[in-house]
């Protein structure tokens, strides 16, 4: 690769982790789970779709979310690190404990895409139900949201990328697919890991559970490292309630500026605060 192809590279890069790194936060986490803001529903399934271009089924990802926030650090959570840091990293993904299949698997890249493909075929086979529908049955209301929950959707819309990365670049374009994949995985299950640690950050809200606010993890995760104070106020559009970056609360203040959503919520005691700054 010659230095201009080098930029393009990483150019390209960057803009597709933080677009599709805003599907998961602001949309799958912060709307579609905690319901955070009311957009317009052109701007709901826009991040909706930027968010199943990785993250899979909606259904699934809040599904699992809301188990995890009833259940925090149980052993009902399906993804607490209380059972190891890796396995609530990445290795609850494949059921595993070992530190070293679940950090190989954090580094496949595409081992999420796998593990949606190998689910959505046992739902085909019959051997395993959508349990997670029965916790969203707001999005269960929405024709998208049933759509995307098809099996092997998620997996086609895989392969529509792994097609247009290999037209557009050949192997380079899987590499950068690849990248993208890793560094968005990763991201978003440091959240379960890092931000549920007892060895990172702090938990300044007394919450019951191990959710920490890891400030240094913001630029990476669009502000949702800022935990503890997530798990404290769920429903609270901004993380950083205590100032800090928080990219997924400056996008949502951008689309209730222009008009693109309204009613995004904050905690009683932080509303004035918030109204004087603007």
């Amino acid at each position: 690769m010659n230095p201009t192809h080098v930029l393009l590279f990483v150019g390209t890069w960057l803009l597709a982790v933080n677009a599709l790194g805003l599907g998961n936060t602001v949309g799958y986490h912060r709307l579609l789970t905690h319901r955070a803001f009311v957009p317009v529903l052109p701007v709901r399934w826009f991040f909706t779709l930027l968010g199943a271009m990785h993250g899979g089924s909606p259904m699934m990802w809040v599904g699992l979310h809301r188990l995890h926030h009833t259940r925090s650090d149980s052993d009902e959570d399906p993804h607490t690190p209380t059972k190891g840091f890796w396995y609530g990293h990445s290795g609850w993904l494949i059921g595993t404990r070992n530190p070293v299949l679940a950090i190989l698997f954090a580094l496949s890249g595409f081992g999420q895409q796998a593990t949606i493909l190998v689910h959505d075929v046992q739902r085909l086979l019959g051997l395993r139900k959508a349990d997670w529908v029965s916790l969203c049955p707001d999005l269960k209301k929405e024709r998208l949201m049933r759509v995307l929950d098809v099996p092997l959707g998620m997996p086609a819309l895989f392969a529509a990328q792994l097609a247009l990365a290999w037209l557009v670049a050949g192997p380079w374009g899987i590499l950068w697919l690849w990248c993208v994949h890793v560094f968005l995985t990763n991201t978003s299950w440091s959240v379960n890991s890092v931000c549920h640690w007892p060895a990172f950050g702090t938990q300044p809200f007394p919450t019951g559970d191990w959710s920490r606010d890891v400030w240094w993890m913001s630029i990476f995760t669009n502000g949702e490292s800022y935990h503890n104070g997530h798990h404290r106020y769920p429903r609270s559009a901004r993380h950083a309630l205590d100032g800090g970056q928080d990219l997924s609360w400056r996008v949502i203040q951008g689309l209730c500026a222009v008009g693109l959503a309204k009613d995004p919520w904050l905690p009683r005691k932080y509303r004035k605060v918030e109204a004087e700054a603007a």
